[in-house]
């Protein structure tokens, strides 16, 4: 009997660590989606206005001069969220009619502040247009940070177009132009 105590406690003990060991599991699906996004704005703590005035010169026989290259303090910002191997840019449009014999000018600096990601590369000094043109190029996934100190810092210079059939157009007057930035598709 002693015997067939001890059989039965050793299986008894085999069948219950075998049971205890035993795992059960279960399992979900778990989906992460990301969005595409596409958000531009512009900063700055005085404003987004800019003036630019002409000069009288001083000695006749001169040209008029226009204020040197004016840093707007005017901060582009984006965020971007882009498909695999897409890029996106930033262009800018004249909307409204530049005074004949003056060309606008504007560049945007090299990403600055808290931005991460695969930020926007600035091209060089680009003339304005009443159509668009790309002032930042090669966005991916990233995003600038927000308000001034943040993004691509702008800085504007206007260029009077001395060329004797073009300085001849220019006239007394005040001119208010709108400067469209746009974060589009990189085609």
């Amino acid at each position: 009997m002693k015997l067939l105590d001890a059989i039965s406690c050793f299986i008894f003990l085999c069948v219950f660590s075998v049971a205890a060991s035993a795992q059960q599991s279960a399992k979900h699906e778990l989906t992460i989606d990301v969005q595409e996004v596409a958000l531009l704005s512009l900063q700055a703590n005085n404003g987004n206005d800019i003036s630019f005035s002409a000069v009288q010169p001083e000695v006749a026989g001169q040209q008029i001069q226009i204020a040197a290259d004016q840093q707007s303090e005017l901060w582009v910002n984006y965020s971007s969220i882009v498909k695999a191997n897409q890029r996106r840019k930033v262009t800018a449009t004249v909307v409204g009619e530049i005074p004949s014999g003056i060309s606008v000018i504007v560049m945007a600096s090299e990403s600055r502040g808290d931005g991460h990601g695969k930020l926007g590369e600035p091209l060089s000094w680009v003339k304005l247009e009443n159509a668009p043109v790309d002032i930042i190029s090669n966005i991916g996934s990233c995003y600038t940070g927000r308000g001034t100190q943040n993004g691509h810092l702008l800085t504007y210079k206007i260029e009077l177009n001395d060329q004797a059939d073009q300085y001849a157009y220019l006239s007394q007057s005040e001119t208010s132009l709108q400067i469209l930035y746009t974060l589009t598709d990189d085609n």
